[in-house]
């Protein structure tokens, strides 16, 4: 009897330490946090972000996510109701992005600054201050690595046409041609210090000296060259003088030539038409004469008509 007793009142004191614990948690979670509604927009997937999710600013838990749903007016913009503590400052450069939490995969809202307009946010016109949501770095990896992935299918897709049977053949073929090449190489090393000796050997003394003689002369014959380059500079001026009153004698007897076709020679023609006139009238002075010389001494006779029985008559 006693023991059951004992039993009931540990049960009972169990019970009430249990329901103590619980009336402290739930005073703790109504204590009253005085926070701002903001709109999250983001037009990326917001893939592990659900309702009560953490809100951070640089890293501090600063509220919560209280509700997300797409634009009823744009249904490609994704709206996220956040809820900020008081005293947190939302500029107009202020942006969003999704974190994780470890590899959990629950996504929460990590708030961010860029500093460039530190003027505060203004209000949409629901009253709420909308915040755009940005790509995130994994989120930047994942599209270029979608792309890269896409430049690589392109790329074995070109390979595969370029690296036809026939193209095959004719790499091999250059493949065996470097071979070869690599083979004489080799063969060329081999024989390379017999080829310096037999190179040494044949720079003997004598050589030397023939050589060093040889630079010499070419050393005399280099400091010859700038008088020798000088008079032929000369012998180009005057060359180019001599040219040059060739082209204005040339130019002076076109000239004259022009002066003797434009003016003398139409002179000549027209003597001549006039000499060519007057030796036409001699001519026919002369056969005047000749056909009636006492025209000179009486004139011309009137012409008198064939009479009877003479040639002409009519």
């Amino acid at each position: 009897m006693e023991s059951r007793a004992y039993a009931l009142i540990t049960g009972l004191f169990v019970l009430g330490i249990a329901a103590c614990i619980v009336v402290w948690a739930q005073w703790l979670s109504k204590t009253p946090v005085a926070r701002t509604p903001y709109r999250v927009v983001s037009t990326v997937a917001v893939s592990g972000l659900n309702p009560e999710a953490q809100v951070r600013y640089r890293g501090i838990s600063v509220g919560r996510v209280t509700a997300i749903g797409l634009d009823p007016k744009d249904p490609r913009r994704i709206l996220v109701d956040i809820e900020v503590d008081n005293g947190i400052p939302i500029t107009k450069g202020t942006y969003a992005q999704l974190g994780m939490e470890g590899i959990t995969g629950i996504a929460y809202v990590h708030l961010q600054d860029d500093y460039k307009n530190m003027e505060l946010a203004a209000k949409g016109p629901d009253g709420v201050v909308e915040v755009p949501l940005r790509p995130a770095f994994l989120d930047v990896l994942a599209d270029g690595a979608e792309g890269t992935i896409q430049d690589v299918r392109h790329l074995i897709t070109s390979l595969n046409e370029i690296m036809t049977p026939e193209n095959r053949k004719r790499i091999a073929a250059t493949l065996a041609s470097l071979e070869k090449i690599s083979a004489n190489l080799e063969v060329a090393s081999i024989r390379l210090p017999a080829t310096i000796a037999r190179v040494d050997g044949w720079l003997s003394d004598e050589n030397r000296q023939l050589a060093a003689g040889t630079l010499k002369g070419l050393n005399e014959s280099a400091r010859e060259l700038p008088q020798l380059t000088r008079e032929t500079q000369q012998l180009v001026k005057d060359a180019r003088e001599l040219v040059g009153q060739a082209g204005k004698l040339a130019n002076d007897a076109t000239g004259a030539a022009a002066g003797v076709r434009d003016d003398t020679l139409p002179r000549i023609n027209a003597l001549a038409e006039q000499v060519e006139h007057d030796s036409q009238r001699v001519g026919r002075l002369a056969l005047q004469l000749d056909r009636d010389p006492q025209s000179l001494l009486f004139g011309k006779q009137p012409a008198i008509r064939p009479g009877p029985g003479e040639a002409g008559f009519k």
